[in-house]
């Protein structure tokens, strides 16, 4: 195969490099929001972290409102594809809802600082874009829905209300953000299975051990 040609190695070059500057800026935006609050922030503040321009940041992003719309879309859109990636795999409704539990507790401790001001700012989203997280949460609460009540059609789970179950399985593991801090003393791991077995548990089930690297079967917590 011939090379390709320049234009398109230089354009995909400068895609990355466009990237990368919108996740520098948002990265600081991300910061500030979290520390002093998106009304209080200005567009000179963020860029002051950057040892830029206020043009530099408005050539990435159009406004502030802007840079909140994506700090907030990004956690819920991450949260619903790993969600919907669990849901859809081959395997047994506990076995599924275990990996969802554990994906979506990694999403929130990445993304704990976006969780957090979406939650403070959300009255601060334009229509549009709260709209489409709005959409986004349905989503989630649709698979988890269809995945709890297939647990329970199995005699995997028990509970009474559906709606309810779902609400407070998606909460158990979306309020981490509230007392996750990067500094935290409990690894990662850890609290990923400590939040599976706290989840089963509320739906009258007990974790599955795990098969390690070697073969053998891990302790299930109790």
């Amino acid at each position: 195969m011939g090379k390709r040609p320049r234009a398109v190695e230089g354009e995909n070059l400068w895609d990355e490099i466009t990237a990368l500057k919108r996740e520098r800026i948002l990265g600081e935006a991300v910061e500030l929001f979290y520390r002093k609050g998106y009304l209080p922030t200005s567009v000179d503040a963020v860029a002051e972290r950057l040892g830029a321009t206020k043009p530099f940041v408005y050539y990435h992003f159009k406004s502030k409102v802007d840079l909140l719309v994506e700090i907030c879309e990004r956690g819920t859109r991450e949260a619903l594809a790993v969600i919907a990636a669990a849901v859809a795999l081959d395997l047994g409704p506990q076995e599924k809802l275990e990996r969802l539990v554990r994906d979506f507790t990694a999403v929130v401790l990445d993304h704990h600082k976006l969780v957090a001001i979406y939650f403070r700012e959300q009255l601060n989203l334009p229509e549009e874009a709260a709209a489409r997280i709005a959409a986004m949460r349905r989503d989630i609460d649709h698979h988890l829905r269809a995945l709890l009540a297939e647990g329970r059609e199995a005699g995997v789970f028990r509970f009474d209300n559906l709606a309810v179950a779902s609400l407070i399985v998606a909460g158990m593991v979306s309020y981490a953000f509230a007392w996750y801090r990067e500094s935290f003393s409990v690894p990662r791991e850890e609290i990923a299975e400590t939040m599976v077995a706290h989840v089963l548990r509320s739906l009258g089930a007990e974790p599955l051990a795990r098969v390690g690297a070697d073969g053998a079967a891990g302790p299930t917590q109790r």
